[in-house]
C-alpha cells in the first residue's frame, strides 16, 4: 500500500515530468518566441517595467504612465524572476515547478470527502489533462492561480469538516491572494462567507458574524494595498482596469456576433478601440466607457443576451481547446478546420458540420474525442452532485460537497461567453469536476455489477 505522503509526492512529480515535456516540444518548435505575444507579452512588459522603472505599467516607452490593467500578482512573480535572472525563460520552468502542485492539491481536497482510490484517481487525471500541462509551463495567469486557488479550497474544505478557525483565515488569505492573481475571484467572498455562516450558526450568531467579518477582513486586507494604490494612481477603485475591455469584447461582443452584427472577433476589438479611443482603451476611464456601452447595447437585447449566456454555460462544461494545442502547438498533423463561436452559439449544427467537412480522421479524433471526453466528464459531474444531494446517507459531508460545486459553477457563471470557443477559462477547476466524474463512474460501474449479478 502507498502512504499518502507516498501518492502526494508521485501526483506532483507526475504533473512535472509530463510540463517540461511539454515546454520541451514548444521550446524546441518554436524558441522563446512563442511566447512574444497575447497577454503573455503584457505580462512581461508589466514585470520590466517594475524592475526597471519601477512603475506598474503598460507603456514601452516614456512616461511609464501608471496602471491597472492587470492584478499585480503574477507581473511581481515574473518581475522576481527577471531581477534575478535577467530573462523570463526561467518563469516558465519555475512556473512549472508551482503548476504542479494542482494535481496533488485535487487529491487532497478529494481524499476530504471520498475514499483513497476516487481522490487518487482524481489526481492522476488532473497531472495528465493536456491543457492544464500546456499552461503551467505558459506565460500565462493560470499555471500559479490554479495551485493557489485549489489550496484556498482544500483549506475551507479543511474548515468545513473540522470547524477549524486557523484554515478558515488561511482560506482567507489564499482567496485574497488568488483574486491579486485573477481578478475571477473578486466577487467570490460573499458565496464562501454564506459557507462560514452556516457552519457556525450552532454556535450562535455573534461567533458566525465574527467569524464571517473576520474572513472578509482578511480577504480584502489582501487587496488593500493594491486598491489603495489604484485609487491613488488612476483615481479608480477597480480591481482591474480591464473589466469593461472583457464585458464589450466577450459578453456584448457575443450578442453582437449572434446577431451578425460583427464578424470576427477582430470586428468587436475594433468597435472597442473607436468608442473608447487608442489613448482610454487600456485605462480605467476606457474600462467604464465600454462597460456603460456593453451594459446599454446588451439591455436592448436582453433576451438574446440570456440566449446567448446559456448557450456559453453548455459551451464552458464542453470546452478544451485541445485541437489547438495538439494541431496548432504541438504540431499533431491532422486537419480541423477553425469552426466560428458564434456556429455554436446560434447552434447552427448544419454550418459547423460544413465547416468540419475538411476534417481528416487524427482531426475528427482530436475534435470530437475531446468534446466527447468532456461531455462524459461533465455528465458525471452533474449525475454525481444530483446523487450526492439526494441521498441521506452523504448528509455528512453535504456542505462540502456543495461549496465544491458552488466554485465549479462559480467559474461557468463569471466567465460567461468569455469561455466560449475555448477551454482557458475552465482550467483551473478541471480537477474539481474529475472528483465528482470519478465518484459517479465508480458508482455507475457499482450499479452495473449488481444488475450483471
Amino acid at each position: 500500500m502507498i502512504s499518502q505522503n507516498k501518492k502526494f509526492w508521485f501526483l506532483y512529480f507526475l504533473m512535472l515530468t509530463l510540463e517540461l515535456l511539454v515546454a520541451a516540444v514548444v521550446l524546441s518548435k518554436f524558441g522563446f518566441d512563442f511566447y512574444q505575444g497575447g497577454d503573455s507579452l503584457g505580462y512581461m512588459l508589466l514585470a520590466k517595467n517594475l524592475v526597471e522603472h519601477g512603475t506598474f505599467s503598460l507603456s514601452d516607452a516614456p512616461p511609464y504612465t501608471p496602471s491597472n490593467i492587470r492584478t499585480p500578482g503574477y507581473p511581481l512573480f515574473l518581475a522576481l524572476i527577471y531581477f534575478i535572472f535577467h530573462s523570463f525563460v526561467p518563469a516558465i520552468f519555475l512556473g512549472a515547478l508551482i503548476s504542479a502542485f494542482a494535481a496533488p492539491l485535487i487529491y487532497l481536497i478529494a481524499r476530504e470527502i471520498f475514499d483513497e482510490q476516487i481522490a487518487f484517481i482524481s489526481g492522476i487525471l488532473t497531472a495528465i489533462e493536456p491543457l492544464g500541462l500546456f499552461l503551467g509551463v505558459s506565460i500565462l495567469t493560470e499555471g500559479v492561480f490554479t495551485p493557489v486557488l485549489l489550496l484556498s479550497v482544500y483549506c475551507f474544505i479543511r474548515y468545513l469538516r473540522h470547524n477549524d478557525a486557523k484554515n478558515l483565515w488561511i482560506s482567507g488569505f489564499l482567496f485574497g491572494v488568488a483574486t491579486i492573481i485573477r481578478p475571477i475571484m473578486f466577487y467570490f467572498w460573499p458565496l464562501a462567507v454564506f459557507f462560514v455562516i452556516y457552519k457556525t450558526k450552532d454556535f450562535g450568531w455573534r461567533q458566525a458574524i465574527k467569524r464571517s467579518l473576520t474572513f472578509a477582513l482578511i480577504f480584502f486586507i489582501v487587496l488593500s494595498p493594491w486598491l489603495i494604490r489604484n485609487k491613488i494612481s488612476v483615481n479608480s477603485w477597480q480591481i482591474a482596469g480591464l473589466q469593461g475591455y472583457v464585458f464589450f469584447i466577450d459578453h456584448y461582443g457575443a450578442v453582437l456576433r449572434y446577431l451578425g452584427e460583427a464578424g470576427p472577433l477582430s470586428d468587436v476589438q475594433s468597435k472597442a478601440w473607436a468608442l473608447a479611443g487608442p489613448d482610454k482603451i487600456f485605462t480605467s476611464q476606457g474600462s467604464d466607457i465600454l462597460f456603460k456601452a456593453a451594459v446599454s447595447g446588451i439591455k436592448e437585447h436582453k433576451l438574446t443576451y440570456a440566449n446567448v449566456y446559456a448557450r456559453s454555460l453548455i459551451s464552458f462544461f464542453v470546452a478544451s481547446g485541445y485541437k489547438s494545442l495538439f494541431i496548432d502547438i504541438l504540431g499533431i498533423p491532422a486537419k480541423a478546420p477553425y469552426v466560428p463561436f458564434e456556429l455554436f452559439l446560434r447552434f447552427d449544427f448544419k454550418s459547423i458540420f460544413k465547416t468540419m467537412a475538411g476534417m481528416d480522421f487524427i482531426g475528427i479524433l482530436i475534435y470530437f474525442g475531446s468534446k466527447i471526453f468532456w461531455i462524459t466528464a461533465s455528465g458525471l459531474f452533474l449525475i454525481s452532485l444530483i446523487y450526492l444531494l439526494t441521498k441521506n446517507n452523504f448528509k455528512m459531508i453535504r456542505a462540502e460537497i456543495v461549496f465544491i460545486a458552488v466554485v465549479i459553477f462559480y467559474f461557468a457563471l463569471i466567465t460567461g461567453p468569455t469561455a466560449v470557443g475555448g477551454g482557458r477559462t475552465k482550467t483551473p477547476i478541471n480537477g474539481l469536476i474529475f472528483v465528482f466524474a470519478v465518484f459517479g463512474f465508480y458508482k455507475i460501474l457499482d450499479f452495473l455489477k449488481k444488475k450483471m449479478a
